[in-house]
């Protein structure tokens, strides 16, 4: 079920009726299946419809179910969506959906052959297996209260072809593989210094079949290209995204400071956001136009280590403003103050807020935590005692390294007793 509260949508094309009569019995009420038995408007119909999965049987004349399925897979507007062909062995070879020459460009995942005694229970199993591709790994996991959410941030440095980069891309092979990550956090342009495009770097971490958290800075965009960016992302299947303001541009940027934008901060983001997921509208020529609905899954951060009043009022009231905008889920900044991680839960709580919160953990080095102490870098909070404590802790023989990893444990743990969703 969509955000907006449509059932989506399986596409069944076949010249026959037992086809999406079937697929109807598998998949049951929590998917609309829509059968269209002429080929000849399948296409348009998908680009309306915008299905989660077009399933193809038998079409005539022979070889026109190939014919679709290398439009739909060239299509722009359909090259994400799922396809399965299913076969059936008990047909008449004039019958066949493909011809064996077809059915060897075909992928495996996206070709079945049912046999009559357990055609049911494969087309299920296929059925299934196909969708959980398409799943939204990330906000099923934040969604359920079972589930300890795990995400791991990336920060991929400056340049096209550095290690830093290739580093990125091994670490979310290496999550892949592992199967304890939800997703993979990109850093865009952080503390205001210029990076490659974590928008970029996203899609080909998609690519890799574990979900991208996209960071996204207002800093450096107008409203167009932000528009414009997250059309794109949503193209290329990118669905899950954090909505920042962004830190002040740095000096570091080419012949000195990058100058800020700032045209949007991340309440209107996230209003920008949730207008895309309900199909925007818009005028042009004199005529009224909405555009096709986006499956963003947003979210916002919050800083609750502010030390005076004044700070962190101003930060609890930006939440409330981000929640009523849209942010479907927050993230802390970086801090050490479990105290201030409790008392986030509480203020959420005593507001009414069931928006989930992960806490961000960060194992912290001397040089970073010097940084972060004398407000380097921006949002980051380390007192003067946790610096002395990380100082004292170089003098041990691994220069402070289990300690640190003591550190991130610890928080971890009391991010979980506390009612945290994830880190």
């Amino acid at each position: 079920m969509s955000d907006g509260g449509k059932k989506e949508k399986i596409l069944v094309i076949s010249n026959n009726h037992e086809l999406p009569d079937m697929i109807k019995g598998v998949v049951g009420t929590a998917l609309e299946v829509i059968h269209i038995p002429n080929h000849e408007k399948a296409l348009d119909i998908a680009r309306r419809e915008l299905p989660v999965m077009i399933v193809m049987g038998y079409i005539e004349p022979q070889g026109t179910a190939f014919q679709l399925y290398r439009k739909f897979q060239d299509g722009w507007i359909t090259k994400n969506t799922l396809l399965l062909v299913i076969e059936s062995s008990s047909q008449d070879p004039s019958k066949h959906t493909l011809s064996t020459e077809e059915g060897q460009q075909i992928g495996s995942d996206e070709y079945i052959i049912l046999s009559d005694t357990e055609s049911t229970n494969m087309l299920k199993e296929r059925l299934q297996k196909r969708l959980r591709e398409q799943a939204n790994t990330f906000k099923e996991a934040i969604l359920n209260p079972d589930v300890f959410c795990v995400t791991w941030e990336q920060i991929p440095g400056r340049g096209a072809f550095e290690l830093q980069q290739e580093e990125v891309i091994e670490n979310a092979r290496k999550a892949k593989a592992k199967g304890k990550i939800h997703a993979i956090s990109v850093t865009d342009n952080p503390s205001g210094s210029p990076a490659i495009s974590a928008a970029i770097l996203c899609t080909e971490i998609k690519r890799l079949g574990i979900e991208p958290l996209v960071h996204f800075a207002f800093r450096d965009k107008n409203r167009n290209q932000c528009e414009g960016l997250l059309y794109g992302l949503a193209a290329l299947g990118v669905r899950d995204l954090l909505i920042l303001t962004g830190d002040y541009p740095s000096t570091s940027g080419f012949k000195g400071r990058g100058k800020p934008v700032f045209d949007l901060d991340s309440v209107n983001g996230l209003q920008l956001v949730e207008v895309m997921n309900h199909g925007l509208e818009h005028e042009a020529m004199g005529k009224k136009y909405i555009l096709a609905p986006t499956d963003f899954f947003a979210g916002a951060a919050v800083s609750p280590f502010k030390q005076s009043e004044p700070e962190l009022m101003g930060q609890y009231y930006k939440v409330k403003k981000k929640i009523e905008a849209g942010a479907k889920f927050l993230i802390t900044q970086v801090g050490y103050d479990a105290r201030k991680l409790h008392e986030l839960i509480q203020w959420l709580k005593v507001n009414g807020y069931k928006t989930p919160v992960l806490a961000n953990i960060y194992i912290l080095p001397y040089g970073t935590g010097r940084a972060m102490n004398a407000n380097q870098l921006p949002g980051c909070v380390v007192t003067d005692k946790l610096l002395k404590k990380l100082d004292e802790e170089r003098d041990a023989k691994d220069k402070g390294r289990q300690s640190r990893l003591d550190r991130a444990a610890k928080m971890y743990a009391i991010a979980k007793g506390l009612g945290y969703n994830g880190v």
